[in-house]
């Protein structure tokens, strides 16, 4: 059976692969903009922000999807209230097809554990920013969870961002999301390395010393 393109299998998301490579690009212009004068959390931070809000911009304008935020969690619905978009860095696995399998690059908090489970009624819920819930409990509870998932390597001037969306499936107790149940593998996008960059992860996120899986 003739694999299905990654166009066709965003199209049946109500997503294009144009929406994940703008966002993608936002997220590498922003690095540009940290200067040495900022913290060295700076590129990966304003990478994290930029690759979000324009994610979410985007299909807030060109598909007319709902913004959704909780505990951290910048997230975006669909219109059918089906389907619910988040972003997440990804290690060296991410990108390739299987058996390559990839895990979250660091360690993701209850909150996030709960999203892949399915068991937290109020984890779309936008009433802890101030605003009014706007989904049903069991409209929350069927909203199926998909990850922008990204890994930057850095190969002297070059940076390949290497990119899929997916539908994770399981947290291990050490925190990681480890298992998918779908993968829609990406077109790897190539730019120019920033000259300002700690190497760190697209999400921003502090490398700490874990445990292996």
């Amino acid at each position: 059976m003739a694999e299905v393109p990654a166009q066709d299998r965003l199209a049946a998301l109500g997503m294009k692969v144009e929406y994940c490579e703008r966002a993608i690009r936002a997220g590498e212009a922003a690095r540009r903009e940290a200067t040495p004068a900022e913290p060295p959390t700076a590129p990966g931070l304003r990478d994290w922000i930029a690759r979000v809000g324009m994610l979410r911009y985007t299909m807030i304008i060109e598909e007319g999807w709902t913004p959704l935020n909780h505990k951290n969690m910048a997230l975006v619905v669909n219109p059918e209230q089906t389907i619910a978009v988040g972003v997440l860095a990804g290690d060296a696995g991410t990108g390739w097809p299987a058996p390559i399998k990839p895990k979250s690059r660091y360690p993701k908090g209850q909150a996030f554990a709960n999203a892949v489970a399915g068991g937290d009624l109020t984890l779309f819920s936008n009433e802890e920013a101030g605003h009014p819930e706007v989904l049903e409990p069991e409209t929350i509870e069927a909203l199926d969870l998909w990850l922008l998932l990204t890994y930057r390597l850095r190969q002297d001037d070059t940076v390949t961002v290497f990119s899929e969306l997916s539908r994770p499936e399981s947290v291990s107790t050490s925190g990681y999301i480890v298992d998918w149940l779908d993968r829609v593998i990406l077109p790897r996008q190539t730019f120019e390395a920033v000259v300002v960059d700690d190497g760190r992860g697209d999400d921003g996120s502090i490398d700490v010393l874990v445990e292996e899986i």
